[in-house]
């Protein structure tokens, strides 16, 4: 995916990659979290995809800017997504959670 801003749905065919697949569920994981992370699952949650943030799969220069992204991501309920670490997922995703 070429992206040429901060988020993964600007100016890209993301959305129509998405779509004609059907997917809805969105993990997230990269740099930074405060920025192009935080930036992309809000993106997705305005166009009705369900995200979480893969927490120990994300990174910022300022370790205080991640938790500060996490916290704003997860309020009121998962206003933009939901959080977990990489054991949770793949325990998740294996059906052993």
């Amino acid at each position: 995916l070429h992206k040429p801003g901060k988020g993964a749905f600007y100016n890209t065919d993301l959305q129509e990659w998405l779509g004609a697949r059907g997917i809805t569920h969105l993990l997230f994981a990269g740099v930074t979290t405060e920025v192009c992370v935080q930036t992309s699952m809000r993106e997705a949650n305005d166009r009705g995809y369900d995200s979480l943030l893969v927490t120990d799969a994300t990174a910022s220069y300022f370790p205080h800017f991640k938790d500060a992204a996490i916290q704003m991501i997860i309020a009121q309920g998962g206003i933009v997504g939901w959080a977990a670490d990489s054991a949770a997922v793949a325990a998740a995703l294996l059906g052993s959670a």
